[in-house]
């Protein structure tokens, strides 16, 4: 019968198996987004090699002999695991593989995907995958079928609770940095419980591996990389330019905001909002302006008139803006809801007289569910008659690319007479910051003239 150790071994490897494929998902975020396609690369290699992890660790037990031997074995495999886990999932060395990369012309993310989990989750999780069949060689036979269903517990309880904790706990009151801190620890921790009686250099290099995770990952290192929230909906930077005397708000290394003492340095389409669209409302009554996609809340920062309610998914944002973006509290003239737009959407009963769609700040992370019929559809429910709908949209100005085309039709499936102004000059990668303006009209009926009925004299 084997310690309880091994059986906690189990369970915390089950732990540490999902921890980091939610932490892995997390971290490619900023770099390649989170679209369906990029996460089932990442669920691909963890699957994957664990399963070859169970069958090899069947074959390696069979040498093992005694628990002894079953004990350097987890041993070493759990510090190697640590050792690649350790790069992979840390900033710095994340910001390294993407920059080295991307210098040699790996520019596709699905590529990029695909890089990064061959090189950082495969063998790691090849390694750990071996943990439940070594220890299943620690039982007598008479006891495996027993001792099986004791360690499927284990393994599946371990994780859940990585599931479960490693998001709704660590990563949102500790941040994703230190959550890499915890599980990594306890994958250090476990390493040291099971070889505490093995080779005097493996508790040796537990200690080096620790202090390795700490010094990629604590609060300083981020701060040094301007990181001032990394929770498990976003990772924000907040960028100053002393030239311009203006600071820029980066959500998942994408721009999202920016504020500047002159004009002519802040985004261009939240200068065109503020003063062609909100500036222009009339002032006989305060407005009702809903916001979706906060950024730094630069849409009506000035305006304490109109009623603002700000929608946006990360519930750290507001604080995070006013402590160390805007530098100042939101007047009270401005709510803000940490909400997912579409459950939003679907239980609000307020209608606004301006709704503003800002969401797709880049190409790599457009939140799928926000570029539907159906969301617009949301969206346009939410207007009040005779209100008006502002959607920032980075796409190709031209209509280059499969998804500026997709994605206007979209639109005008639901906004027919909508207009289309390009914002910014396009980009290298040819995309710019293109504004849709819609008005609602009482009355959009309309013809097609043709030749055969043609009513261009009564219509004009």
């Amino acid at each position: 019968m084997p310690s309880l150790i091994l059986l906690v071994a189990v369970a915390l490897e089950g732990y540490v198996v999902l921890a980091v494929e939610l932490l892995a998902i997390r971290q490619l975020t900023p770099y390649v987004g989170n679209a369906t396609d990029t996460v089932a690369i990442v669920i691909a290699a963890v699957l994957l090699p664990l399963a070859f992890g169970y069958e090899a660790g069947g074959r390696a037990g069979l040498n093992m002999g005694d628990e002894a031997g079953v004990r350097r074995r987890l041993t070493g495999n759990l510090l190697v695991a640590a050792l690649i886990l350790g790069l992979g999932l840390s900033h710095p060395s994340l910001a390294a593989f993407f920059e080295a990369i991307e210098g040699l012309g790996v520019t596709h993310r699905l590529v990029q995907t695909t890089l990064y989990a061959s090189l950082f989750l495969v063998y790691p999780i090849y390694l750990l995958g071996q943990t439940i069949p070594l220890v299943g060689h620690c039982f007598t036979y008479a006891d495996l079928p027993r001792s099986t269903g004791k360690m499927l517990f284990f393994s599946t309880l371990g994780s859940f609770m990585g599931s479960v904790v490693s998001t709704l706990v660590l990563m949102s009151f500790l941040g994703v940095h230190n959550t890499v801190i915890v599980t990594l620890g306890i994958l250090l921790l476990l390493a040291g419980f099971v070889g505490w009686r093995s080779y005097p250099r493996h508790t040796a290099a537990t200690a080096g591996l620790a202090l390795g995770v700490l010094a990629l990952n604590n609060g300083g290192v981020m701060q040094a990389y301007g990181v001032v929230s990394n929770n498990q909906y976003s990772q924000v930077q907040v960028q100053t330019n002393p030239s311009e005397n203006s600071r820029l708000l980066v959500v998942n290394n994408s721009p999202s905001s920016k504020v500047a003492a002159q004009p002519e340095h802040r985004f261009a389409y939240v200068n065109f909002i503020n003063t062609d669209v909100i500036g222009k409302l009339d002032p006989a009554r305060p407005h009702r302006i809903l916001v979706i996609g906060a950024g730094g809340f630069t849409i009506g920062l000035e305006d304490r008139a109109n009623l603002y309610t700000y929608v946006d998914i990360d519930p750290a944002l507001r604080q995070v803006s006013e402590e160390h973006f805007l530098r100042q509290k939101l007047t009270p003239n401005k709510n803000f809801v940490p909400e997912s737009a579409r459950a939003f959407l679907r239980r609000s009963r307020q209608t606004y007289d301006v709704v503003v769609l800002d969401t797709y700040t880049n190409r790599l992370d457009i939140p799928a569910d926000l570029a539907t019929r159906e969301s617009f559809a949301a969206v346009r429910q939410a207007l009040a008659p005779g209100g008006r709908v502002v959607m920032n949209i980075i796409a190709s100005p031209t209509f280059a690319d499969r998804f500026s085309r997709s994605i206007d039709a979209t639109i005008r499936s639901v906004f027919p007479f909508v207009t289309r102004q390009a914002m910014t000059a396009a980009e290298r990668d040819g995309v710019a910051s293109i504004l849709y303006l819609y008005r609602d009209q009482p009355d959009d009926r309309h013809d097609v003239y043709t030749d055969d009925k043609n009513r261009v004299f009564l219509d004009r």
